[in-house]
C-alpha cells in the first residue's frame, strides 16, 4: 500500500517517540540484544525487492540486530522522506539518482541489481512495439528507471516517446491493475507480474535490460547517515549480503520457487520463470562495474537534460561494502 509523505511523517514520528521511551530500558548500542527498527523504502512488492522481504522473513537482518520495517510508497515521496531524515534507506536507485543530479546529498551504497527486470507488457491484441504509437503506457514516473526504460525501448524501435502518452501509476501494483482493467495499452512489469501477465495471454514485447542498462533496486542512504551512523549502514549491508548469497545458491532454488509462489499467489511454473528472470539481473557482491555506471550516468543526463558532468563517485559510496568484503 502506498503512503503519503504527511502520513509517513506521522507514522515515523510516533515510532521515534516509542523508540525514545524504550531507550531508557533497552540497550541502544549497535549489535545489542534488542533489534533496532530500521525503516527501508520499497517502491512496491515485487521480486525486484524480494531480497528485502526474504531477508526479513528468513531472519538474516535480525541476525544483524535489525528489525527491518519495509515501507511502500512512490519513489519521489520516499526521496523527500529520506532527505528529511524520516526514512533510514530507500531502495529506488532511479529516483535517488535523479535527486543526486539535482543536488541532493544521497549515495548508492549497495547494488541489488545490475540491470532492470522490467518487461514491456501489452494488451493481448498488441503484437508489436510499433502498435503502441498514440496509445497510453503506464510507468511509475516518467523520469524514473521505469519511465526511462520505456522511452529507450520506444526509441530503439523507431518511435518518438512524444508519440505516446505516459500515465504515472506511482507503484507497480497500480500499473498491473491498470493493464488488467485496460486503462492502459502497455506497461513495464517486473517479475512475477510480467510472467503472470504473459501466462494470462498478455504480450511480452521487450526486455528493458536489452535497451536500458539501469540499476533499479539497491540501497540508498543520505550522506549525513553515512557519517553519523556507519554501523547502521554496515548492519543492513551485511544482512543483504547474507540474503543474496542464499538466493544465488542453486541448492536453495526449490525453496525460492515455493516462497515466490506463496508470496505472490502464482503457479510454481510462473514462479520458476520469474525467479530465473530476477536472478539474471542480481549482483553477486553488491557492486556494479564502473563502466556500466558511467553508461547509466549518460542515460540520466540525457533524459533529465543535465549539463553538469558526473562520475560514479558522485553517485555511490561503496566504502563500507568494500570494507566488509576485505574483512572476509
Amino acid at each position: 500500500m502506498s503512503m503519503s509523505f504527511a502520513h509517513l511523517l506521522t507514522f515515523l514520528r510516533r515510532a521515534t517517540a516509542v523508540s525514545i521511551m524504550l531507550a531508557f530500558c533497552v540497550p541502544t548500542a549497535w549489535g545489542a540484544t534488542s533489534p533496532a527498527k530500521i525503516t527501508i523504502h520499497i517502491p512496491g512488492k515485487s521480486l525486484a525487492v524480494m531480497v528485502l522481504y526474504f531477508g526479513k522473513d528468513k531472519g538474516f537482518f535480525l541476525e544483524e540486530g535489525i528489525d527491518a520495517q519495509l515501507v511502500a510508497m512512490s519513489p519521489p515521496v520516499a526521496i523527500a522522506a529520506l532527505m528529511a531524515g524520516e526514512l533510514d534507506f530507500s531502495t529506488t536507485l532511479g529516483a535517488a539518482t535523479a535527486a543526486i543530479m539535482r543536488g541532493s546529498s544521497l549515495k548508492r551504497v549497495f547494488y541489488v541489481q545490475h540491470d532492470p527486470t522490467f518487461a514491456l507488457t501489452a494488451q493481448p491484441e498488441i503484437k508489436a512495439i510499433r502498435e503502441l504509437t498514440g496509445k497510453v503506457i503506464g510507468v511509475n514516473a516518467p523520469t524514473d528507471a521505469m519511465g526511462m526504460s520505456a522511452k529507450m525501448i520506444l526509441k530503439g524501435n523507431g518511435i518518438d516517446p512524444s508519440q505516446v502518452t505516459f500515465l504515472s501509476t506511482q507503484v507497480t501494483e497500480n500499473a498491473y491493475k491498470a493493464l488488467l482493467s485496460r486503462r492502459i495499452a502497455a506497461t513495464l512489469l517486473p517479475p512475477p507480474y510480467a510472467e503472470e501477465a504473459e501466462a494470462k495471454g498478455y504480450s511480452r514485447l521487450a526486455e528493458a535490460k536489452d535497451y536500458a542498462p539501469l540499476s533499479t533496486i539497491g540501497l540508498v542512504a543520505s550522506t549525513q547517515a553515512l557519517i553519523k551512523n556507519p554501523g547502521k549502514v554496515q548492519s543492513v549491508i551485511r544482512g543483504l549480503l547474507k540474503t543474496m548469497a542464499y538466493l544465488h545458491n542453486p541448492m536453495n532454488r526449490q525453496e525460492m520457487v515455493q516462497y515466490i509462489a506463496g508470496s505472490f499467489k502464482v503457479e510454481p511454473s510462473v514462479a520458476e520463470k520469474a525467479l530465473a528472470s530476477m536472478l539474471a539481473t542480481y549482483s553477486r557482491d553488491g557492486t556494479k562495474p564502473r563502466k556500466a555506471v558511467e553508461k547509466e550516468i549518460e542515460i540520466y543526463r540525457e533524459t533529465l537534460q543535465v549539463a553538469k558532468a558526473f562520475t560514479p563517485d558522485d553517485l555511490e559510496d561503496l566504502s563500507i561494502l568494500r570494507k566488509l568484503h576485505s574483512s572476509r
